[in-house]
């Protein structure tokens, strides 16, 4: 168990591009030490004085690379190193013992490395890889006779050997990344499902937290439909009750999506909650602009803000206050009218950003019987379909019309129905959030 322990940890060591240059690097350059220390016994015994001397040279700069190897954070000065060698070595061995002794296959193993070992550098992987590959092809195209006296025997043993050692050394190559890319598509499956579990584990944790009974609230009816783009949602909708009468109600939009994003909504309700019902005689402007300093506060570093939109219900009328969010919809049942509500110029800015100016204005409508007020996040609009058509204002509005006069959780039931056929198997861009609340 302990050595497989070791094998897994040098496996997941090569998931690093340097390592796997590293382990190749020390591969190769023990390989050509080995090979070209035999070889020059070989040279010694076929009495060719002259490589015999010259592989003298090529154990030096070998031994040389692997005294480097250790020390550098970059492979591309020994690789040159051993391009240099290696390819001079080759021209003078074939030009001893012939083009069919196939020294040269050494060559185009040297255009196949460099992307390896440069890890991500193609500027200089590129041109060694032209080279290697140009010089191969033209002594494979060439027939060189040997100029040593060798048997034939001994020069086909010598080919075998030569073209063996290069196939072994791609095939150990091969395999190494054939494990690597095992190893890492098994380590991002492990993960992926980590991830998937904890996405929804925060999901539960999520709707718990926003979960609140809304069916036992006296002169409203009130519904409300939302769903996440992931698994955890980005918007945030609340409403704020004092037993069963309701004082107010919010939605809001965090930027971004996931998990970061949900927990800003999370951090975010407890602010809103809190500021809503600690200062209820000032204006909702005045409550947003504290709210806007308290999200920046206590977020700190995260980068996320929103948009959003807080009402304030009276006895005949509410309040409301915008902060970059979309427009909300208000029917008048005694017009009949059912239109955007005009959020007016003056209210400038989103909720959360640090030295951003931020101006909020209070804005009163009358809300009587029957009258409705219907919220939503940018999800909607935007949503598009499969000829990248969006959803938009118009659509929503004819929505909410073709069913003003039905119970509100009804309404929110076909707005939702209407937008799902609308956008039919493409998937929605972002968290999508609808509020119906009727008096």
């Amino acid at each position: 168990m302990g050595f497989k322990n070791k094998i897994d940890k040098g496996l997941n060591r090569l998931t690093s591009s340097y390592e796997r240059a590293r382990l190749v690097s020390l591969f190769v350059t023990i390989c050509s030490l080995v090979y070209h220390v035999l070889i020059c016994i070989f040279f010694y015994a076929i009495n060719v004085k002259q490589m015999f001397v010259y592989n003298f040279v090529s154990i030096s700069v070998f031994l040389f690379i692997l005294f480097l190897i250790p020390r550098l954070k970059s492979y591309i000065l020994p690789y040159m190193l051993a391009f240099v060698e290696i390819v001079f070595h080759q021209v003078l061995a074939d030009y001893f013992l012939g083009s069919y002794s196939s020294f040269h296959s050494f060559i185009l193993l040297l255009g196949l490395l460099p992307f390896i070992i440069f890890e991500n550098k193609k500027k200089y992987a590129l041109p060694v890889t032209i080279v290697s590959s140009i010089t191969y092809i033209y002594f494979s195209c060439r027939n060189i006779e040997a100029h040593a006296a060798i048997s034939p025997r001994t020069i086909f043993g010598i080919r075998c050997m030569n073209i063996s050692i290069t196939v072994f050394i791609i095939i150990f190559v091969i395999l190494i990344y054939t494990r690597v890319v095992y190893r890492i598509e098994y380590y991002l499956q492990r993960h992926n499902e980590t991830l998937e579990n904890e996405i929804k584990m925060a999901a539960v944790i999520q709707q718990s937290f926003f979960r609140q009974e809304v069916d036992n609230i006296k002169k409203y009816e009130v519904a409300y439909f939302s769903r996440p783009m992931v698994g955890v949602s980005g918007d945030l909708y609340d409403f704020y009750k004092t037993g069963e009468k309701l004082d107010g109600l919010g939605i809001f939009d965090v930027s971004g999506h996931g998990i970061s994003s949900g927990l800003v909504t999370m951090l975010v309700k407890n602010i809103i909650h809190q500021e809503f019902y600690k200062k209820s005689k000032l204006e909702l402007w005045e409550i947003l602009d504290r709210i806007n300093d308290r999200v920046i506060e206590e977020k700190g570093e995260i980068q996320n803000y929103l948009t959003g939109i807080l009402v304030r219900l009276y006895e005949d009328k509410f309040e409301l206050v915008d902060a970059g969010h979309p427009a909300p919809i208000l029917y008048k049942k005694s017009t009949g009218k059912c239109e955007f509500i005009e959020l007016g110029k003056r209210s400038v800015g989103v909720i959360g950003i640090a030295d951003f100016p931020v101006f909020y204005e209070s804005l009163y409508f009358d809300f009587d019987e029957g009258d409705e007020l219907i919220l939503y996040s940018d999800g909607v609009i935007d949503i598009q379909d499969e000829n990248e058509e969006y959803y938009g204002k118009e659509r929503l509005l004819e929505a909410v019309e073709a069913n003003i006069d039905k119970a509100a959780a009804e309404q929110v039931s076909f707005i939702a129905n209407d937008i799902y056929s609308f956008c039919k198997n493409r998937e929605q861009n972002d968290d999508i959030t609808i509020i119906v609340l009727k008096k």
